[in-house]
Parts: C-alpha cells; sequence; structure tokens
C-alpha cells in the first residue's frame, strides 16, 4: 500500500493580495512558512520514503519545512513538472473576485459549489478565453496529474508501507477529488494552504482515506 499525503503548498504572497495563482509564482509569507511547519509536526512520526513537488518554488519551500519539522531531514525532494497548478492563461494574478466573477459568468453559475462540481467546465471555460496560448485542456491536466501519482506509486511497490509526501496546488487537488472521488466535488469548499490529504494506492486504483 502507498499513501499519499497530499498538501497544498502555504500561504504565499499573491495568495496575501488575494490573486488568482496558477503558473504565476511567489515565496510563502511568514504565516505561510509558520503553517507548513506546524502541519510538518503534526506529522511528526510519519516517516516517509520520498518527497514530491510541483516545480514551483512556493511548493518546493513548502516541502522543506514540513519534512523538516517532521523529522524527515533526510529525504531529497524530487521535482516534478506534471504535478504543476492549472495554468489559468489571461486570468493568471488577477484579482480573485474578478476571476471568479468571469468564469462564473461564461458559465452561468451563482455559487462556488458549483463551480466545484463543474470543474472540467470550468477549466473547459478559462482555456476558451485563455488569448495567451497557455491554459491547458481538462483532459490534458488530469492526465498528467494522474499519470505522474501512477508513475511515482508503481516506482515505489517494492516498498511495502510507502508514505510519500506529495505538495501541490488547489485546483490539482481539486482535479484529484473529481478522478478519484467526483462525488466530494459538490461539498469541497476552498483547499486550504497547508492542508494535508491521505491518498492511498493499492496497486490497483487510488482512493482518499478520510
Amino acid at each position: 500500500m502507498t499513501t499519499f499525503y497530499v498538501v497544498r503548498h502555504g500561504e504565499t504572497l499573491l495568495n496575501r493580495l488575494g490573486r488568482a495563482q496558477g503558473r504565476s509564482d511567489s515565496p510563502l509569507t511568514d504565516n505561510g512558512k509558520r503553517t507548513a511547519a506546524e502541519l510538518g509536526a503534526e506529522l511528526k512520526g510519519i516517516i516517509f520514503s520520498a518527497a514530491y513537488t510541483s516545480d514551483m518554488m512556493r511548493a518546493e519551500q513548502t516541502a522543506k519545512l514540513i519534512l523538516s519539522t517532521s523529522g524527515n531531514d533526510n529525504i531529497q525532494i524530487q521535482k516534478e513538472s506534471r504535478l504543476r497548478e492549472w495554468c489559468l492563461g489571461s486570468m493568471e494574478a488577477e484579482h480573485n473576485s474578478l476571476f471568479i466573477q468571469a468564469v462564473s459568468d461564461w458559465l452561468g453559475v451563482s455559487s462556488f459549489a458549483e463551480l466545484n462540481r463543474r470543474l472540467s467546465d470550468v477549466a473547459a471555460a478559462i482555456y476558451e478565453h485563455d488569448t495567451t496560448g497557455a491554459a491547458e485542456p481538462f483532459d490534458d491536466i488530469a492526465r498528467r496529474l494522474k499519470n505522474a501519482l501512477t508513475d511515482i506509486a508503481q516506482s515505489r511497490l517494492q516498498n511495502e508501507n510507502s508514505n510519500i509526501l506529495i505538495v501541490t496546488h488547489a485546483f490539482a487537488i481539486k482535479t484529484l477529488y473529481y478522478l478519484f472521488a467526483p462525488e466530494k466535488l459538490c461539498v469541497v469548499d476552498k483547499v486550504k494552504n497547508a492542508a494535508a490529504l491521505k491518498l492511498l494506492y493499492d496497486g490497483n486504483r487510488f482512493y482518499f482515506q478520510e
């Protein structure tokens, strides 16, 4: 059994400023560093066999703090570009309120819960309205994330009961819900900074542990 501890990065400067942050990157705030370290302390006693992050600075900073305070300083962080956040295209670094309003208008929805439920439509709308050519179709996003986790899990199958730290991003984590627990999307609120979820892989399938 492989247990992934899937974590959203700690609070960043762009988070603090209330701006949408996809491929745009910014460093952790002092609060972001504190909460990442606190999460690491909560995970103390768990021995990680590996740690993977997206290739974003904010994810790597978060992982370093978690590994340090959980007693896993010996683990080398491996950057995996497939764990990146969605690219928000023309909406990168836009104010969150304007970003959410634009997507809501494009889809004709009025609630955050409905946006969560229609996650693939959100990605499609961002892709359709992007003028930069950088946004991805949802199927591409879902495929790269699933393939990344599958490759990591299968590389660790010889190590029985491996614990693996994954530090990624909010939309990426919602995509994992879409893939492995779609019934939860309608009740998922905002994915909090430095929040951890347990995703298990038994050799055949992925599933979230409550």
